[in-house]
């Protein structure tokens, strides 16, 4: 147990949480992902393409539990990947790897639990544009 106890420590020591903590030091990855229009593409084609509008790099780490409150921790911050652990109270948890080829092209691993069912994916990503804007049909 005492061994244990030293593997354990210095991990979690290592780690940023990134729970809503405003200081938060910033994924030094993810200031290389250009926002826009991106399209994710399963290599195994297990799930279909998937069309996002990206705003914001963070919305890539949790691709399985999209819009959740959940507390993260950074298990690897350079810039060209990033590795995040996360914990949704309730709804599952995830790790997903995200490294950086190009601000226009990335790959996706991300495994875990949603929806009381294990997940696992391998993604490419590529940008292909601006996002388009939403359409106002108010005035019509």
């Amino acid at each position: 147990m005492q061994l244990r106890r030293a593997l354990i420590v210095p991990a979690i020591g290592a780690a940023v949480f990134l729970g809503g903590a405003a200081n938060a030091p910033a994924i030094q990855a993810f200031g290389r992902i250009q926002p826009g229009a991106w399209t994710l593409h399963a290599f195994d084609k297990s799930v279909p393409d998937q069309k996002l509008c990206i705003d914001d790099a963070y919305d890539l780490i949790q691709l399985r539990h999209p819009g959740a409150a959940c507390s993260r921790f950074v298990l690897t911050n350079d810039p060209t990947t990033a590795t995040v652990h996360y914990t949704c109270n309730g709804a599952g948890y995830g790790r997903t790897t995200i490294k950086v080829e190009t601000g226009q092209l990335i790959h996706v691993e991300s495994q875990g639990l949603a929806n009381q069912s294990p997940f696992q994916v391998s993604l490419e990503g590529r940008r292909s544009g601006a996002c388009e804007a939403p359409r106002n049909t108010a005035s019509r």
